[in-house]
């Protein structure tokens, strides 16, 4: 399995192919369109079937880039044998149509393309190929008068085009390195507020648990002295708040030492609930979408509300059966949680307050967090279904609240 720091490095590299994709497609548009209104000024003469032919061939490679540019932006940018074929059957039709027509613009967009795919050194070798392809059509044909704009003016535009490519090239780049620190800042800022919660649920938990195991220690010797019975029993809750207190520093433990912000979401999901039902012998059912991910807050929240959700069950649903579930609505991932253990009727969060079920507040508080919400559903005697809809981009307004 990969490891954080390669799958980080795959995601940015993907992400920026996706963004070069994407511009690849709009010029490919334009490209199909320059293909349709240069058949418009193509006179009776020049429709011949070779030049429909090839004109057909460049349109056809156009729409097919412009569709399916998830595969052939990777191929192009690993075989740019594809961009000098695609370009010297551009120059086909430019010698057939004429230098002045139409589709000089179309050849300009290689250019542009060239610039965006392979930087630098592999625009400015293109466009010196397709500026030598100009003149060769240029000077083969006796009765075009060479004019300044001719031979200056209009090869000079593949230089211009293929800067723009590289230009936009640089910002996508700088969009993307801007965002990989956004997402290093966010997964540093969670990791910080998982270490506070750590440290306050210490203080709530642990500590609590150590000071009572140090009272009772304390008092032990004189109900030694005092009544042999109670000290038993007061020996005998002394060892049951010890394992309490080791159980809590062990699952602290876990989750110091724990990467799960880095790792796939749908995995992290998995291994929770397969360690909690290895942990407390209840056969889960698990169903995932491999595709959703979320921003390094609600990945957080998302993980402490199974975490706490299964340890509910485990503490009051006395179930057999615990099902999760991960998928994708629109643009909201849908986190369930459903058991076939005694159930409870759920109820407002303040008459949970005063029945001291404060665990379920806690979890819809974490959800609307990060801008999402929380569901509870149940009968007693036919189990519990907590429903967490998180969204997967948070807005400004979630961020700062955050």
């Amino acid at each position: 399995m990969a490891s954080s720091a390669e799958r980080r490095v795959r995601l940015a590299r993907d992400a920026l192919t996706s963004r070069l994709g994407a511009m690849v497609r709009l010029l490919m548009q334009v490209r199909l369109l320059l293909a349709a209104i240069s058949v418009l000024f193509l006179s009776v003469e020049e429709l011949r079937i070779e030049t429909l032919s090839l004109l057909a061939f460049v349109a056809l490679f156009s729409w097919l880039a412009a569709r399916y540019w998830d595969v052939l932006v990777p191929w192009a940018l690993a075989y740019p044998v594809l961009a000098w074929a695609d370009v010297a059957v551009s120059f086909a039709v430019l010698g057939i149509s004429g230098q002045d027509g139409p589709f000089f613009l179309f050849t300009l967009v290689n250019a542009a393309v060239a610039g965006l795919l392979y930087r630098w050194p592999g625009m400015v070798v293109m466009c010196l190929f397709e500026i030598g392809c100009y003149y060769l059509i240029l000077w083969g044909d006796p009765g075009e008068e060479a004019t300044f704009q001719t031979v200056v003016g209009q090869p000079s535009y593949y230089l211009l085009l293929g800067f723009c490519g590289v230009a936009l090239r640089r910002l996508l780049e700088e969009q993307a390195a801007q965002e990989k620190a956004r997402r290093a800042a966010e997964v540093n800022a969670a990791a910080w507020a998982e270490r506070t919660r750590l440290a306050r649920e210490m203080h709530d938990s642990l500590a609590k648990t150590l000071r009572g195991v140090a009272l009772r220690a304390a008092a032990l010797p004189l109900w030694v002295e005092r009544d042999a019975r109670r000290a038993v029993e007061e020996s005998e809750q002394l060892v049951a708040a010890v394992e309490i207190a080791s159980r809590e520093a062990r699952e602290l433990l876990v989750e110091l030492r724990d990467g799960r912000l880095s790792r796939p979401l749908a995995e992290v999901v998995q291994e929770i609930a397969e360690e909690w039902g290895a942990e407390h012998g209840v056969k889960v059912e698990c169903a995932f979408d491999a595709e959703v991910e979320l921003e390094p807050l609600t990945r957080h929240e998302l993980h402490s509300i199974l975490h706490e959700s299964l340890t509910n069950t485990a503490r009051h649903a006395r179930a057999e059966r615990v099902r999760v579930r991960l998928v994708l609505d629109d643009s909201t991932a849908v986190l369930t949680i459903e058991d076939d253990g005694v159930g409870f009727t759920p109820a407002e969060p303040r008459e949970l307050a005063r029945g001291g079920h404060y665990g379920l507040i806690g979890l819809s508080e974490r959800a609307e967090r990060v801008g999402g919400r929380l569901e509870v559903q149940g009968r007693p005697g036919d189990g519990t279904t907590v429903t967490a809809r998180l969204p997967l981009f948070q807005d400004a307004m979630t961020r700062k609240a955050v």
